[in-house]
């Protein structure tokens, strides 16, 4: 007994129609597709991070008033001179109420540095809160772009599962009739079954994305969402050291500890001058009362202090050099952070010239020649050419390298995000036609 022509039929009708998505292995209400631009500018707005960042910003924008205000004035209340024999304010020509203003008057340029100071820590708070915008759009680039690699990976493992059912029923038919081996049934299910598991492995993972999209959306994690457009094959070209230029130029992690130095500098320079002293100045009025030999006239008085630094050993030497110590360890601090992003720049360039060689590879070359040899095999196995492994075998290398080219292709583009963090903007890559 010969196999059923139809079965084998359904087979090659299939085959042909591999390009076809299967009904989703995650059945979910269809919303609007999802578009990175618009989920970045959302993210952008909503985001708690992003949102924290900008409050610290505007608390920031408060300070330089305060640092150049003066300290508040003081009011003084006294009695002066009042004899304690009959603590009578007529006997004593010097007994007098007093009433006093006191105004502390920093050395000059003391207020000055202070406010340059505050306004350079706000403008490096700023940048922070630009570094923190920069995170939260490469957060959800990569999240976007790993939801995109997982669906396809679903797509094609659907696929696949398709085609394993139709494959499942020929070696049962092949079985029932004798001219199959119950090893190729068997073999059949559990890869049957496997294919299963990654389709279940891949709907969580993929669940898991959608929560972390949703969670930078500030919105519920397990919120409806949509799916993620086609991503076209971009080609990436970039000089590494225009790249490192413009990574020290604009990347606002760097603009914000360049800020952080030219506020350490400032504070050493009021630093210095913290062994000039401020001045204390003083007016009074005094108001006596007529005595018996006659009228009293009122007193005014005015006075100005000074401090001395006799402490400066421990005081204003000490904080010199705190000062300094300071821009060292934030010039150290920016150093290093700059070696890190111009190694992790160089890296996503090599990253990016052997994925794309790669992808070339697959779509040129390896897909178009794996898919051949499975047409072939199935062909094959129609007539009894090939065994069943040989089949299984062909269809497992087809799903592997398709599966291998969007890995490939996310990768891409996740390093490409990687080099805009870094770059602190996007980049407009050059598309393949």
């Amino acid at each position: 007994m010969k196999i059923p022509i139809q079965l084998i039929s359904m087979i090659l009708v299939f085959f042909c129609l591999l390009g076809i998505q299967s009904p989703s292995w995650s059945q979910e209400t269809r919303t609007a597709p999802l578009r990175l631009n618009d989920l970045i500018e959302e993210a952008l707005i909503k985001n708690p991070d992003v949102v924290a960042a900008k409050s610290k910003w505007e608390v920031s924008r408060e300070r330089p008033p305060q640092s150049g205000s003066l300290d508040d004035p003081m009011i003084g209340l006294g009695i002066l001179n009042l004899p304690t024999r009959n603590f009578s304010f007529r006997s004593e020509d010097m007994t007098m109420k007093e009433v006093s203003i006191t105004q502390r008057l920093p050395y000059p340029g003391k207020r000055s540095l202070r406010v340059e100071a505050a306004e350079k820590e706000a403008e490096a708070v700023l940048w922070e809160y630009e570094e923190m915008k920069n995170k939260v759009s490469r957060d959800m680039k990569a999240a976007y772009y790993e939801l995109f690699f997982v669906n396809k990976a679903i797509e094609i493992t659907e696929k696949n599962r398709e085609l394993l059912k139709l494959l499942n029923k020929i070696a049962e038919t092949k079985y029932s009739v004798g001219e199959g081996i119950q090893a190729d049934l068997l073999k059949s299910q559990v890869d049957l079954s496997k294919m299963i598991d990654e389709l279940i492995t891949l709907a969580q993972t993929k669940r898991s994305l959608k929560s972390r999209i949703n969670t930078l959306l500030q919105r519920p994690p397990f919120g409806p969402l949509g799916e993620p457009e086609e991503i076209a094959l971009g080609k990436f070209s970039a000089d590494p050291e225009e790249l490192f230029k413009e990574v020290e130029k604009n990347r606002p992690l760097l603009q914000s500890l360049k800020k952080l130095i030219e506020k350490n500098k400032v504070t050493l320079r009021a630093a210095e001058k913290d062994y000039f002293p401020d001045f204390d100045v003083k007016f009074a009025y005094g108001q006596r009362d007529d005595g018996p030999n006659g009228v009293r006239s009122d007193l005014v008085s005015a006075m100005v202090g000074f401090n001395i630094p006799f402490w400066h050993k421990t005081k204003q030497d000490k904080r010199v050099a705190e000062s300094q110590k300071e821009i060292r360890s934030a010039q150290d601090q920016y150093n290093a952070q700059m070696n890190e992003i111009r190694f992790l720049v160089s890296e996503k360039v090599i990253e990016i010239e052997r994925t794309e060689k790669q992808i070339e590879l697959l779509k040129t070359g390896i897909i178009p020649q794996a898919t051949l040899s499975l047409d072939s095999a199935i062909n094959a196995y129609r007539v009894n050419k090939v065994n069943y492994m040989t089949l299984l075998d062909n269809l497992m290398t087809l799903s592997k390298y398709e599966i291998q080219y969007y890995r490939l292709l996310t990768d891409q583009r996740k390093s490409i995000a990687e080099i805009e963090g870094a770059l602190g903007r996007s980049i407009h890559e050059e598309k393949k036609g």
